[in-house]
């Protein structure tokens, strides 16, 4: 299959991006800002809209065991920065995955052998408009910045063959909520939701998770949604990424 470089465009924006947004915003609120890394996985199943070569469409679907077996490559990652109601956040996901499967076309069933390199960036800044010790409720504003690279190789009644490939990149502008809900002194809920537009026709994700909190940070364990809806004359008309994440966050 063809390979385009997206990934390296991708790593670029993080290794430029984020060190500079982290100093600026770190030399800004130096004093009395608290800052938490967060590693986690996301045990993600990918649903989504391929247009083949012969102009028909058809959707597919990777199960998230799929996803691990074949997974070339996975990075995720997030940070955030807070000082009193003001918060700085940024949220990055870099996957390479594969899989093949049957897709009903108009010349009829093919094989179809669909590889997906994405980056998912979010960055953005929230304030907290009810913030005490049982719950925390804010607005969220900022941009996401989605890159895909898809190679699209199908095989129609094991003769006719076809291979595709595209390189998609978006950035939306995006708002929304986020905040927690505390049960007790180590026991709680975040949870978090926004939609955008802008580089798509639509975006949109949802998150809740289960916590503990510790001295040192917290593990948390929840759901995570994302949908992406780009233009109809794009190889992958829509992308969707769904399944649970386990993460652990370290404050400092």
């Amino acid at each position: 299959m063809k390979t385009i470089g997206l990934s390296k465009k991708g790593s670029v924006v993080l290794l430029v991006l984020v060190p500079l947004l982290f100093l600026g915003v770190h030399g800004a609120f130096a004093r009395g800002l608290q800052n938490t890394v967060t590693l986690y996985g996301w045990y993600a199943g990918i649903d989504g809209t391929v247009n083949f070569p012969d102009g028909s469409g058809g959707e597919f679907e990777v199960e998230a065991s799929d996803i691990i077996e074949d997974l070339e490559f996975a990075l995720m990652g997030g940070y955030e920065g807070r000082i009193g109601r003001w918060s700085f956040i940024i949220d990055a996901v870099y996957m390479d995955v594969g899989d093949n499967e049957d897709v009903a076309t108009r010349a009829g069933t093919a094989n179809v052998d669909v590889d997906v390199s994405s980056w998912l960036v979010n960055g953005g800044v929230g304030y907290d408009f009810v913030q005490n010790d049982d719950v925390v409720l804010g607005l969220v504003g900022g941009v996401r910045y989605v890159s895909l690279d898809v190679d699209v190789d199908v095989s129609l009644q094991g003769a006719s063959r076809t291979n595709t490939s595209d390189d998609q990149s978006l950035t939306d502008g995006f708002v929304g909520l986020r905040g927690r809900i505390m049960f007790n002194d180590n026991w709680f809920m975040p949870y978090y939701a926004d939609i955008g537009t802008g580089g798509s026709d639509l975006s949109y994700q949802l998150f809740a998770a289960i916590g503990y909190k510790f001295g040192w940070g917290d593990i948390r364990l929840g759901y995570r949604y994302l949908d992406v809806e780009m233009d109809e004359d794009k190889l992958m008309e829509s992308l969707q990424l769904s399944g649970p994440v386990l993460g652990v966050g370290f404050r400092f």
